[in-house]
């Protein structure tokens, strides 16, 4: 397939674009410096890759390197970093919009607090307590949701690099709720209930760079089980993973 990767030089971006070639998909990384990507792939030219270079705010460059793509994947930006998150994602979706047009197929990354609490028809992003910078992906969520593409946002808690440089086997993946037990039914009110069991959770949720690749690239295809839905990913059964410097 014909794939563009947006912040191929990201730790998800990157991860997603050695897997993308590895199975043999022609890429185009968009990225702000090809000398960058270029060192961090070892080499300066690799078959099956095209480099775009802009900024995200350049959106006629955006525009000419989503044109002709099968799938386009946004590995750029971070909601807890960047103050115009928000507002970048969604120009991006309506580029895509333009671009692909309906039916067009669009990978997003959001957060774990977007999906569904198990058993509750609510998000955890939509308790009062939760920081603002865990509800821009309901915003972004908003924003895809209203076009007619063929979207997917996965929705992954804290990522970090695979010890092994290999995806997790066996990893639990789900369709817009938790992917693991959602809060223990009575006892405490109900929103103390859900952050108390999202946080116990949390550690299951620590996924890895090359997951997040792994079931993006198995799920390229329109009209696949995560067709306009948000991904969730959690670790084998009585797994857990670790973030550097803790919650």
């Amino acid at each position: 397939m014909r794939l563009l990767i947006i912040g191929a030089t990201g730790n998800s971006g990157l991860a997603m674009t050695k897997m993308a070639l590895a199975r043999g998909h022609q890429v185009t990384a968009y990225v702000r410096s090809a000398e960058k990507l270029e060192s961090l792939l070892g080499a300066q030219a690799v078959p099956g890759l095209a480099i775009r270079t802009g900024t995200l705010a350049d959106h006629s460059a955006l525009a000419q390197a989503m044109a002709g793509q099968d799938a386009v994947i946004n590995a750029a930006g971070n909601a807890t970093t960047d103050p115009d998150y928000v507002p970048m994602v969604q120009s991006l979706i309506g580029l895509a919009e333009a671009a692909l047009g309906a039916g067009g197929r669009l990978w997003l990354f959001g957060g774990a607090a977007a999906l569904d609490v198990p058993g509750f028809q609510q998000r955890a992003a939509d308790l009062p307590v939760i920081p603002k910078v865990y509800k821009q992906h309901v915003h972004t969520l908003a924003r895809v949701s209203a076009t007619a593409l063929d979207w997917s946002m996965l929705c992954p808690g804290p990522m970090v690099p695979a010890p092994s440089g290999q995806p997790t086997e066996g990893l639990r993946v789900s369709a817009d709720c938790w992917p693991v037990e959602g809060p223990a039914p009575g006892g405490l009110f109900k929103t103390l209930r859900i952050l108390r069991a999202f946080k116990q959770r949390m550690p299951e949720m620590i996924v890895t760079y090359e997951d997040a690749a792994r079931v993006i690239l198995d799920n390229l295809t329109p009209g696949g089980p995560f067709a306009r839905k948000r991904v969730g990913l959690a670790l084998p059964v009585g797994q857990t993973g670790a973030k550097p410097g803790g919650f």
